[in-house]
């Protein structure tokens, strides 16, 4: 929510916890609770929107999504291997009552420097069925290794 939409101003309205990390970070791992029901935003948007500065804020718990235990387990787990090695793991855990559709999307993107220093654009090329190469003049290049199954989408914006 913006600063305007919130009654207590700017505020994230998601459900995640972070689970556990070392001090330096080399591993991290946090829970991420999706709900299989239509996200409520104009709900939420309209609740914050009515609620004075003394009022507790609407949260999405209050919405009603998590009703009936229908919702995904995400968890996302980091290590690093060593310095230039990063390793992610995407755990799903389906807690409702019945089957239900969920797509993981994981992204790959670097920071647009190119547009405003005439640059190279880096490149992000599909070199095996579950392996992509990213390179950038700047940075060099990175292997990304998915499990199977693995579909890549591809875009330029």
């Amino acid at each position: 929510m913006t600063n305007l939409q919130g009654n207590h101003g700017e505020d994230v309205k998601e459900l995640y916890y972070y689970l556990d990390a070392t001090p330096t970070n080399s591993y991290a791992r946090m829970l991420y609770k999706y709900p299989q029901a239509a996200y409520p935003y104009e709900l939420l948007v309209e609740e914050n929107r009515r609620r004075s500065l003394g009022d507790i804020e609407f949260e999405l718990m209050d919405a009603g999504v998590f009703d009936e235990d229908r919702y995904f387990d995400v968890f996302i787990e980091y290590a690093k291997a060593e310095v230039e090695d990063l390793l992610m793991r995407v755990t799903v855990h389906n807690r409702g009552p019945q089957t239900a559709p969920l797509w993981v999307l994981l992204q790959l993107w670097f920071r647009n420097t190119w547009s405003w220093t005439n640059g190279p654009k880096p490149c992000i090329s599909r070199e095996h069925p579950h392996r992509l190469t990213a390179t950038n003049s700047q940075l060099g290049s990175y292997r990304i290794d998915l499990e199977p199954p693995t579909e890549f989408l591809f875009c330029d914006n």
